[in-house]
């Protein structure tokens, strides 16, 4: 039986997350509700918790003003390649730091943890001129290749996870005949499934909400991504914020959907790579 201090504590922490997500939910319901309903109902007073009247029209509107459409396809193309690029390349650096030995391994890993530490407006520029002089400027190329060389916050949960897998597989493929490549590929990654689902859901959701990059390395309006599509929406002097929010609900539907189908294995894999150090 549980006491009654016991069930005071778990009910007050009950109060404080249901108090956390009521706070977090209100913007989420403010955008859903504005984006279906006239423009002249968006600034009502006092707001109206449910429209009392609703224009469904908002969302096939988004798609007469701008190729939307368009803008959705092209996100998705370049979120396909940069999830592929970073849960691979990320993947094999990570077992390198976890399983190979080598001079200064443990300087190196440090020194990849401290770039994290560096604000990427400073190396803003610095890549810009390059990726200039390289004529990759208005294509998708410098939001995608820099995933293939890794990052250093999914190295580390890569590394975590691969330090938690006893070391008598490695051994057993050892003595079996395998490689590191071979070890890698067919006993390692078949049991890292929980670590490649968060990493794949991170950066799928980095590269759909980018806004600065695509902002920076793209001019052409067929090339814009779906972020770029909704700064479109603002006009100079008003804003359509129903069109605005309708918009967003269409931009949210893909992040909220991966994390719903995909919460346990990621909540998983967070838990299990942050075990050891």
């Amino acid at each position: 039986m549980k006491s009654t201090a016991e069930r005071l504590q778990k009910t007050i922490v009950y109060i404080v997350i249901a108090m956390g997500a009521f706070f977090l939910l209100v913007p989420l319901w403010w955008m859903i509700t504005t984006s279906i309903k006239p423009y002249a109902d968006v600034f009502i007073f006092p707001p109206e918790v449910i429209p009392s009247r609703f224009r469904w029209s908002n969302y096939p509107d988004i798609f007469r003003i701008l190729p939307f459409g368009k803008y959705f396809l092209n996100t998705l193309f370049i979120a396909v390649f940069v999830v592929c690029g970073t849960v691979f390349s990320s993947a094999m650096v990570g077992y390198g730091f976890a399983n190979l030995r080598f001079p200064g391994r443990g300087a190196l890993f440090i020194v990849m943890l401290s770039t994290m530490m560096i604000p990427y407006h400073t190396t803003l520029v610095p890549q810009f001129i390059i990726f200039k002089e390289i004529g990759w400027l208005d294509t998708y190329l410098p939001l995608i290749a820099p995933a293939f060389f890794g990052t250093p916050f999914y190295i580390f949960l890569y590394r975590q996870f691969f330090m938690n897998i006893a070391k008598e597989y490695n051994d057993a493929a050892k003595i079996d005949g395998c490689g590191y490549w071979n070890t890698f590929i067919r006993i390692i990654i078949p049991m890292s499934l929980p670590v490649i689902g968060v990493v794949t859901i991170f950066s799928f959701n980095g590269v759909w909400n980018d806004f600065l990059g695509p902002l920076i390395y793209i001019n052409s309006e067929r090339l814009r991504t779906i972020q770029l599509g909704i700064n479109a929406l603002r006009g100079l002097h008003t804003v359509e914020w129903h069109l605005l929010m309708a918009a967003s609900v269409i931009a949210l539907i893909p992040t909220v959907t991966i994390f719903f189908l995909f919460q346990r294995k990621m909540i998983q894999g967070v838990v299990v790579s942050g075990i050891k150090g």
